[in-house]
């Protein structure tokens, strides 16, 4: 099994490759539990549960949004978490427009699978 550390580094690294949905499949347990502020600028739910839901709502927020210049600050590890900074230029397709969009990221990890994930942002 690979160790926290190992699963934060390669998690971070393919997100910071642009892969969010290779290191979502790759890592999310079938039963995570994801969580955004109450309230995220889209029509998003703040809670996804389950595989299936989160990769449904990655995706979406994907099809609405390009990422550019994405910066990767992290793995910052303890206990059983880690905590990435993450920041990006983001182009929303409907309207074109270009914004900077910056958060924090937590995720808890049980039996090398990321359980819950948890983003903070303004």
């Amino acid at each position: 099994m690979q160790s926290l550390a190992d699963i934060a580094n390669d998690y971070a690294a393919l997100v910071a490759a642009g892969e969010p949905l290779v290191a979502a499949e790759k890592y999310w347990a079938d039963d995570i539990a994801c969580f955004e502020p109450a309230q995220n600028q889209s029509n998003e739910p703040a809670t996804a549960t389950g595989k299936a839901a989160a990769i449904a709502r990655l995706t979406q927020w994907l099809e609405a949004n390009a990422m550019s210049e994405l910066l990767i600050d992290g793995p910052f590890i303890t206990g059983d978490q880690f905590a990435l900074f993450i920041d990006m230029e983001i182009t929303r397709r409907a309207t074109g427009t270009r914004e900077p969009f910056s958060e924090i990221a937590t995720y808890t990890v049980c039996a090398g699978q990321i359980v819950e994930e948890r983003f903070f942002y303004g």
